[in-house]
């Protein structure tokens, strides 16, 4: 009896073993096969001045292992930009070409379906702008 327990106790932990290095990191999903992943993209502005307006768009992104990668915009125009994971924070550090960096939370980690978040704050003047920004990844084919 003991040995069975044994030997159950030792299939759990090699069968842990294999699952849990089975990388989701985007870092090594992303860039997979073709980088190619459908988006649709999220953002809302408030402001404590009652502005308030949201968009939704989709596009799709593709992402290359060197760290780069390029999306089509709203104006049909194509638009590069640079990336980065850190396993540690679990976050995504997105920087398109000529902008700001933007630090996403990685919400969702799967193999084909990634899910980042970003909220921001900006005060202009007297008022304090609220910029809540989600992208919602699935895997092309």
């Amino acid at each position: 009896m003991k040995k069975s327990i044994f030997k159950l106790f030792l299939l759990v932990v090699s069968v842990s073993c294999v699952l849990s290095s089975c990388s989701k990191a985007p870092d090594k999903i992303l860039p997979k096969k073709n980088g190619k992943w459908d988006a649709v993209i999220t953002y809302r502005i408030t402001s404590t001045n009652g502005y308030d307006t949201s968009s939704v768009f989709a596009t799709s992104f593709t992402f290359l292992k060197d760290g780069t990668g390029s999306y089509i915009d709203v104006s049909a125009t194509g638009v590069t930009f640079t990336w980065a994971y850190s396993a540690d924070t679990k976050k995504i550090t997105y920087q398109r070409t000529a902008y700001d960096v933007i630090v996403f939370d990685v919400e969702v980690m799967e193999r084909k379906h990634e899910l980042w978040h970003n909220v921001s704050t900006e005060i202009v003047g007297l008022e304090t702008y609220t910029t809540d920004l989600t992208v919602d990844f699935t895997k092309s084919d």
